[in-house]
C-alpha cells in the first residue's frame, strides 16, 4: 500500500507540473499571437496530453521502471516520445492549420526550445538541491564525529 501511495503522489506532482507548464506555455504563445481566451475543449485536450506525458515521465525518470539506462539516453528517447505525443495531439485536434507549414515549424521550434529550457531548469534545481544535501550531510557527519 505504501508503494502505491508513493506512486500516486509522484504521478499527482508530475501531472500538476506538466499541466501547469503546458497551460503557461500555451497562454504565452496565444498572448504573443493576439489570443484573448482559451477554449474549454483545449484545456481538456491539454489535460489528456499531460496525463500521457506524466505516465511517460514516470516510466523514464522515477527509477521504478527503467533502472540501468543512462540518463542522457532516457532523456533523448523521452524527448522523442513527448514530441510525438504533442505532435499527435496537435494534429488530431487541429491545433494548427494543416496546410500552414510555418505554423508547424513554429510549433517544432517552440517545442524544442521549451524542452531544453525545462530540462536546464530541472538540472539547475537538482544541482542546487544536491549541494544543499551534501552540505547538510557534511554538517551531520561533523556532529556525529565530535
Amino acid at each position: 500500500m505504501k508503494k502505491f501511495l508513493r506512486f500516486v503522489g509522484e504521478l499527482k506532482n508530475w501531472g500538476c507540473l506538466s499541466f501547469t507548464g503546458a497551460l503557461c506555455i500555451y497562454m504565452a504563445i496565444d498572448w504573443l499571437f493576439g489570443g484573448e481566451y482559451i477554449r474549454y475543449s483545449l484545456i481538456v485536450q491539454l489535460l489528456a496530453m499531460c496525463g500521457v506525458i506524466t505516465l511517460l515521465q514516470y516510466v523514464f525518470f522515477s527509477g521504478q521502471v527503467l533502472k540501468k539506462t543512462s540518463y542522457w539516453l532516457r532523456l533523448l528517447i523521452f524527448c522523442g516520445l513527448i514530441f510525438c505525443v504533442c505532435d499527435g495531439f496537435a494534429w488530431a485536434f487541429r491545433w494548427f492549420p494543416m496546410d500552414n507549414p510555418g505554423a508547424w515549424v513554429s510549433f517544432i521550434v517552440i517545442f524544442f526550445v521549451a524542452f531544453v529550457v525545462l530540462c536546464l531548469g530541472f538540472e539547475i534545481y537538482f544541482r542546487v538541491l544536491g549541494k544543499k544535501y551534501d552540505q547538510a550531510l557534511g554538517r551531520r557527519r561533523e556532529q556525529d564525529g565530535k
